[in-house]
């Protein structure tokens, strides 16, 4: 959430960052005019309140006097005031609760040096592993109906479109590769959370997932939350809570299954890929404000250094104004090489939110400069599906098995996943 303060002193920044990120400007010139009513009735009811209690001074003075004549007077006077600020408190709330919405719906404010404008603007870092020369690539889906390792069929038969089965040694590849980047995080100095995965609808606005992502989130009959991703609790671990300063940064990773509506699948993206379930390792940061663009290198590196030892080709891209998410100040994606797909998938994205999240979270910290919102970080380190797409495209073999990357081999238990006798 952006602070009114900003919006009050620098309307124009915050009208051109929406403008830049695509969104309606008239919920900031709305926001504007509630504020200026909300401030002149603030206005008025801190006099209404003074009058109150000077009108309750002259009443006590009359009765001390026994002036009945003026006490009485007086009340009748007081009582106007009490049902003017009563009248005023009401239209206060109701501006308050009004404001507070809109305000909900503008994004986070984008760093000044980021891409403006839509996805074609997104800007490529560097690129980093060789994309080998692979006559006539086949695709996953492809190689992993062959080998036996995924059923799609079946798993459309259960739970319909946007889900999958992964069997033996794909299913074991997947589980070596989550317990691999745990540990990876752990080894650097990643706190391993493993949290609800279902949430209230307080977490998921702290998390800026609501009101904009409503219509894409799945609910409980009680309306909790499916996890969209492991961003949403863990980052608010510490809502309405004051933290020392000394025992920021924090770092925190956790495995959870993710579940998102995803429409828009489009011809050539069968497989694993647009699921309404799938698998991640979330990376969350909690810092202090003046070293979460530090964090965000950091974040981010830890995320490719795990590309690194797959082998996996990637490339970084910094996202544009109109690209980034709703909480992001600044978002790094990272995008695998797909053989099959003759392009790049993204797998992680690594975003700052600023104090956006933590001040809808009342998440604060408390130091040297006083007592401040802090600053929250997440990114995916990383999800599992097009990992797996790009794992398998970028290993296949000539006789159609699967090298598996040297890094995953204990835990595995095997390098290569070879057709064997098929189970119909």
């Amino acid at each position: 959430m952006i602070d009114i303060k900003l919006i009050r002193e620098n309307p124009e920044l915050v009208r051109t960052n929406a403008k830049n990120r695509g969104y309606d400007v008239t919920i900031l010139d709305k926001l504007i005019d509630l504020d200026k009513k909300w401030r002149a009735y603030k206005l008025e009811d801190d006099t209404l309140r003074s009058q109150k209690n000077k009108f309750s001074e002259s009443i006590n003075q009359a009765k001390k006097n026994k002036q009945e004549n003026e006490a009485k007077k007086l009340i009748d006077e007081a009582k106007k005031v009490g049902e003017k600020l009563t009248a005023n408190e009401q239209s206060e709330n109701t501006l308050k609760a009004e404001m507070d919405d809109l305000i909900s719906r503008l994004p986070n404010i984008q760093s000044p040096e980021s891409p403006i404008g839509d996805e074609t603007k997104n800007k490529e870092v560097h690129k980093k592993g060789k994309i080998q020369s692979i006559k006539n690539p086949k695709g996953h889906l492809e190689l992993m109906e062959a080998l036996d390792i995924i059923d799609m069929k079946r798993a459309t038969k259960i739970a319909g479109a946007g889900f999958y089965i992964l069997k033996g040694k794909g299913a074991k590849l997947q589980r070596a590769l989550v317990q691999y980047m745990l540990d990876f995080h752990e080894k650097n100095g990643f706190t391993e959370i493993n949290p609800p995965q279902m949430v209230n609808r307080k977490s998921a606005f702290g998390t800026g997932n609501l009101p904009k992502f409503d219509d894409q989130l799945y609910k409980t009959n009680d309306e909790l939350i499916m996890v969209p991703t492991a961003e949403v609790p863990v980052t608010n671990i510490y809502a309405d809570e004051i933290l020392n300063e000394k025992d920021l940064p924090m770092r925190f990773c956790a495995f959870t299954e993710c579940y998102r509506t995803e429409a828009g699948r489009k011809a050539g993206e069968e497989g694993l890929f647009r699921l309404h379930q799938f698998e991640k390792v979330e990376m969350v940061y909690l810092c202090n404000p003046e070293e979460s663009y530090d964090m965000l290198e950091e974040m981010t590196g830890n995320a490719e250094k795990i590309l690194e030892n797959l082998e996996v080709p990637f490339r970084r891209i910094w996202l544009s104004t109109g690209d980034a998410g709703f909480a992001s100040a600044k978002t790094y994606d990272l995008e695998v090489w797909s053989p099959g797909m003759n392009r790049y998938l993204e797998c992680s994205s690594c975003s700052n939110c600023t104090d956006f999240q933590a001040r809808r979270m009342n998440c604060r910290v408390q130091g040297k400069n006083g007592l401040r919102f802090l600053n929250t970080l997440n990114g995916s380190g990383i999800a599992l599906p097009r990992l797996m797409i790009a794992i398998i495209e970028n290993n296949q073999q000539e006789d159609g098995s699967i090298k598996i990357p040297k890094v995953l081999w204990p835990y595995t238990n095997f390098k290569e996943i070879k057709a064997g006798k098929k189970r119909d």
